[in-house]
């Protein structure tokens, strides 16, 4: 217990004081591996960078002599802009997926914790990918699951920046915190999508994230209609908890509002070297694999923003856009303003479309209107 002690009050005070929980190194329920192994076959449908077959790993297979979990939640509110879309319209990205400065800080951090376990003479290693952290944050009492499905924590509520250390240190593990929710569920009415009708479940396929971030596919029409202006994540169930109302705000970490706040408009028609420039090597440009896909999501948004304004930005891109699936949902959002000007434009790209997919999706445009 006194070097369990001794732990916390070193992470209190000398890493970023951070919510921190110990786990025991127990295997994943038969329930909890299930899950997983559903989780890896759905999101493989999706995106290239899950597969079906993806072995589920338990805690200890990533340590010999493994004993326990440190997992951490770190503060990464930043604040929220209240403003958004505004006029011209804005999306919105996530801290960690375009600034740099986030993934080292939480890496500088879990560094300091390596060295105070090195100091007291004990392994230690960071978790890999294929260990769900949400499972163990849980099980260590460090968060608990809200009504959303996902991990909140006293004091810093969801806006947490997730890691695991696991060791060979003889920790004593934490206490699973109790429900905090009670009969609260403003997440669950404010999902746009009903992706949160079971409480503590999110159903996956129905959540704007996976679509706006990991759907490489065609994105379906109730899931476009629902996205509103959402670019990458959709935020709105973490907005709705009470739990992270007046928060303390992130200061050590960086938050270049150009990029976590972007014009969506300019993103449409953006040119390869533009993409380098804003997001080359960040882990944005990892997750969605091809700038096309963020292209796509902006057209979506300019639809669903719905001001005709934005047309030229959308006739821009059926004229230049090599991507289908860029040229697609520009036909979309054309047919979702549903202006005249854009109907005369729908027309014109009828006669001049080759490819069957894009024609189809002008098609419908045109019979929505």
């Amino acid at each position: 217990m006194a070097l369990t002690n001794q732990l916390k009050e070193f992470i209190h005070e000398q890493c970023g004081s951070p919510a921190v929980g110990i786990a025991p190194v127990d295997d994943l329920t038969a329930e909890e591996t299930a899950l997983l192994q559903r989780l890896n076959r759905i999101m493989s449908r999706y995106t290239p960078l899950y597969s079906a077959e993806s072995p589920v790993f338990q805690p200890g297979d990533f340590l010999d002599n493994a004993r326990a979990v440190i997992v951490l939640g770190f503060n990464v509110f930043f604040g929220r802009n209240d403003t958004l879309p505004g006029n011209p319209p804005r999306g919105e990205i996530m801290n960690f997926y375009v600034n740099p400065d986030c993934l080292a800080y939480i890496t500088t951090q879990t560094d300091k914790i390596h060295g105070f376990l090195t100091e007291q003479g004990y392994t230690g290693a960071s978790l890999a990918s294929g260990i769900p952290l949400k499972i163990l944050s849980a099980r260590s009492g460090m968060g608990r699951y809200g009504k959303n499905g996902v991990i909140q924590a006293p004091a810093l509520g969801s806006w947490l920046g997730i890691t695991g250390i696991i060791t060979g240190a003889p920790l004593e593990p934490d206490s699973p915190l109790a429900d905090a929710c009670g009969t609260c569920n403003l997440c669950q009415q404010a999902c746009p999508t009903g992706a949160l009708e079971k409480p503590y479940v999110c159903d996956i396929e129905r959540c704007l994230t996976l679509h706006m971030v990991n759907n490489k596919g065609s994105i379906p029409y109730e899931i476009r209609e629902k996205a509103g202006t959402c670019i990458t994540h959709c935020n709105v169930c973490l907005d709705a908890c009470p739990k992270n109302k007046k928060l303390s705000l992130q200061t050590d970490i960086s938050n270049p509002e150009d990029l976590v706040y972007p014009e969506i408009a300019p993103l449409v028609n953006m040119t390869d070297e533009y993409y380098q420039k804003i997001f080359g090597g960040t882990f944005l440009e990892f997750m969605f694999v091809d700038k096309k896909y963020l292209q796509r999501n902006a057209a979506i948004a300019l639809g669903n923003y719905g001001d005709a304004t934005f047309i030229a930005v959308l006739i821009e891109a059926l004229e230049t856009q090599s991507e289908e699936d860029v040229r697609i949902e520009a036909a979309w959002a054309l047919g979702r303003i549903g202006s005249p000007e854009a109907k005369t434009a729908l027309q014109k790209f009828k006669a001049l479309e080759q490819a069957p997919a894009v024609l189809s999706e002008i098609t419908y445009a045109l019979e929505s209107l």
